[in-house]
């Protein structure tokens, strides 16, 4: 895709060139022959679609009306179909070129583009030289935590990330140790070792760049539940515990009491317990659903992100761990304030 085409669209026409390129080259131009549709009223796959040569005519159930929208038109700037559900069908009225993007996508573009102009603006240092590193920098922005935060807070986020490099076999952090930083992984492979009563070793995970590490201890206040081991020389960018809960914990991890949780559940919000299985079977909230925190990593997949879910536990400690983490992934995540005590307080 030539970026050039691009530059009057918009949100497009904000964009830096170094980032209008970017993105370019991440797009396809699609060609749809006259008479073709190109999607249909009531539509609801979340894409913004451009219209960059030809015609295309738009018509709706509602009427019998039909529009025309020609490309290099004042129309044709902003995307011909954006928010779903689609308002209209569209047709190829000529032979038409168009380029379609994912909405989150395109937000995301925006959002890097804002924060490599706060950051690049910042005098020498070694800020400048990170957003400098495009494939890292593009890695970081793609990373879903990030998906819940301010262009600003984002880039406040990465000036106080430091860097580490760390030798193969290098023990990062160690089972048992408090938690002292938030790590992402920057370059380089990492075995996350769990120790068992006995001292046997069992790799239970494997970190690769752009994976984060260490949020479980430092939302806790535990300890490190784990070793992370350096597999080879790497590179890794660490926030100290005051920026993490300045920066990030305070801006990801939301709570609601026992009645707004009540409130939530009647408008299809979904209770998600994180407590040991044996736990849950001990007595839970009806309607829950369990997924015990040691295992919801692997789990998170599973679970649809189109629903609210109020994570709970016995105190609501490891609830913040849970919500943090699906927060990173993108999920809707809320803690019930106080945990499962104090929904049994309120109903003594």
């Amino acid at each position: 895709m030539d970026a050039e085409r691009l530059k009057n669209l918009i949100p497009f026409n904000t964009l830096t060139p170094e980032n209008l390129a970017r993105l370019a080259k991440r797009l396809k131009v699609e060609k749809f022959p006259a008479g073709q549709q190109i999607c249909k009223q009531g539509d609801t796959d979340p894409t913004s679609i451009y219209l960059l040569s030809g015609q295309v005519a738009l018509t709706a159930t509602s009427t019998t009306m039909r529009r025309y929208i020609k490309a290099d038109s004042g129309e044709a700037h902003s995307p011909i179909a954006d928010a779903p559900p689609r308002l209209y069908t569209i047709t190829a009225d000529t032979d038409v070129e168009i380029i379609a993007i994912g909405n989150y996508e395109l937000n995301r573009a925006v959002m890097l583009d804002e924060v490599s102009t706060t950051i690049t603006s910042i005098e020498g240092g070694p800020a400048r030289a990170l957003a400098a590193d495009t494939e890292w920098f593009t890695r970081v922005m793609g990373w879903d935590a990030f998906a819940k935060l301010s262009a600003d807070r984002v880039a406040a986020v990465i000036l106080k990330l430091e860097s580490q490099p760390v030798k193969a076999k290098e023990i990062i952090v160690r089972q048992g140790d408090p938690g002292d930083y938030y790590y992402v992984v920057r370059e380089g492979r990492f075995n996350v070792v769990r120790h068992d009563k006995d001292g046997k070793a069992q790799v239970v995970n494997e970190l690769k760049p752009g994976n984060v590490f260490g949020e479980e201890s430092l939302i806790s206040g535990e300890a490190r539940n784990a070793s992370v081991v350096a597999m080879e020389d790497g590179m890794l960018m660490r926030l100290s515990r005051a920026d993490f809960d300045e920066l990030l914990k305070k801006r990801l991890i939301n709570f609601v009491s026992v009645e707004e949780a009540g409130a939530l559940v009647k408008g299809g919000a979904r209770i998600l317990d994180v407590r040991t299985a044996a736990e849950f079977k001990q007595g839970s909230l009806r309607g829950s659903v369990n997924v015990p925190i040691d295992v919801l990593r692997d789990q998170l997949a599973k679970l649809p992100k189109n629903v609210r879910y109020i994570v709970a536990c016995r105190t609501g400690n490891l609830s913040q761990v849970a919500a943090f983490l699906m927060r990173q992934r993108g999920y809707d995540a809320v803690v019930l304030q106080g945990g499962l005590q104090a929904v049994a307080r309120k109903s003594a």
